[in-house]
C-alpha cells in the first residue's frame, strides 16, 4: 500500500517535487511522523558525510517539506 505522505524537495526547474525513491518508485510514508523521521535521518547522514569531507555542503532544510498527498481514484 502506498502511503499518503511525501518528502518533497524544491527544484528550480520543477518546483516542489518528490525526488525521493526506493526500489518501488517514489517514496511515500504512512504518516507524517514516518516522513519526518526519514528526513531527520537524511540530514544526520548528510552532516556525517560533510564532516568526513565527502560532500562540500549539507543540503538546506528550507528546500525540503513534508506534505500530505491526496489522489483521486479513477471511476
Amino acid at each position: 500500500m502506498i502511503g499518503n505522505w511525501e518528502v518533497q524537495e524544491f527544484c528550480l526547474c520543477g518546483g516542489w517535487t518528490n525526488t525521493w525513491s526506493d526500489d518501488d518508485g517514489a517514496s511515500r510514508f504512512d504518516s507524517e511522523q514516518d516522513a519526518q523521521a526519514e528526513l531527520e535521518y537524511f540530514f544526520k547522514d548528510m552532516q556525517k558525510e560533510f564532516e568526513a569531507g565527502n560532500i562540500v555542503d549539507v543540503p538546506d532544510r528550507e528546500e525540503f517539506r513534508i506534505v500530505e498527498v491526496k489522489y483521486e481514484r479513477n471511476k
